[in-house]
């Protein structure tokens, strides 16, 4: 079915039910006004002999114009469209979906004023080298989602809905880009999306037309300028980085401390010894420890004894400690 833009006349884009409706209106509208014509044209034929042709031809032709114009009265309107209706060009009402008349003869003289879509459209909207609030050059685009939700505002409150909605939605976007600085555009897509759908929407409501969404599409960033936001973000993460491994550090320096609290002289002893206890089961190795501390003032002096004394036995000479 062929596309109706807004105040398109009638007979314009019928769907195939309407157009064999009307083709089957237009047989029996013919079929019955062909036999009045020749109903006619017997009885005057026998008041005078040259008026029963006369009577046929211009009966004929007559047949044929008021059958289109009865056929014409019928319209099948899909579930996604609706009929603005006009009587001596005053609205009295929307029609559709589905069967109905509309009859332009009198004493009913009424008309179609526009047939419009109500399902969701789209348009695309660009607000091309934008200065943010930072100064900085950006192209955005952004597509709009909308439908009629007044046909009657639609209709007769605008010329043209779609493209008052679509000037609207442009201004809206070069505003709200020269409000914002470059990292909010960048960073809050779905913030200004809805921003720009709220002003939008208040806008496009006096058309009849109600604006669902928007979305943030493309952002284009001057190609120098992507390179130092590049150099930018990566010092943030290095520096991010380093606040990172410093708070680990000083996480594990104040775990260490309250461990450290924890253990008596004793426990602290013999954690040294467990550790040293691990670190001797490598093959080959032996350690001498001294100045270890602890309650025994004779401990360091035991462990060097017993250090010495097995190196004297594999034949090694102790060193001085």
């Amino acid at each position: 079915m062929a596309k109706l833009t807004i105040g398109s006349p009638t007979g314009r884009g019928l769907n195939s039910v309407q157009a064999f409706l009307r083709l089957v209106l237009w047989l029996v509208s013919m079929a019955v006004f062909v036999s009045i014509t020749l109903v006619l044209a017997g009885i005057l034929s026998r008041v005078a002999e040259f008026l029963g042709p006369a009577t046929l031809a211009v009966g004929g032709f007559v047949s044929l114009i008021l059958a289109i114009m009865v056929s014409r009265t019928i319209y099948v309107i899909p579930e996604y469209q609706r009929v603005v209706l006009l009587r001596l060009g005053k609205f009295i009402g929307v029609k559709g979906p589905g069967l109905f008349w509309v009859i332009p003869y009198p004493p009913f003289f009424r008309s179609v004023a526009a047939i419009l879509d109500i399902r969701v459209q789209t348009r695309i909207i660009k607000a091309a080298e934008t200065l943010t609030s930072d100064n900085v050059p950006v192209g955005c685009e952004a597509v709009v989602f909308m439908r009629v939700e007044d046909p009657e505002r639609a209709a007769l409150h605008v010329e043209n809905y779609s493209e008052a909605v679509f000037q609207a939605a442009n201004s809206a976007l070069k505003d709200t880009v020269g409000n914002l600085e470059l990292t909010e555009l960048l960073s809050e897509r779905e913030k200004v999306a809805d921003r720009l759908q709220s002003i939008i929407d208040s806008a496009a409501t006096r058309f009849g037309i109600d604006v669902s969404s928007v979305e943030i599409t493309d952002v284009r960033v001057p190609p120098d300028l992507i390179q130092e936001l590049s150099v930018i973000a990566q010092s943030r993460r290095a520096a991010q980085a380093k606040i990172a491994e410093a708070d680990a550090e000083k996480a594990i320096a104040e775990r260490l401390q309250e461990a450290s609290e924890m253990l008596s002289g004793r426990a602290m002893d013999m954690y040294r010894l467990n550790v040293l206890e691990r670190l001797g089961r490598e093959e080959g190795s032996q350690i001498v420890v001294y100045g270890m501390g602890g309650s025994d003032p004779h401990l360091e002096t035991t462990i060097a004894a017993s250090a010495a004394g097995a190196m004297i036995g594999k034949g090694q000479a102790p060193e001085a400690g």
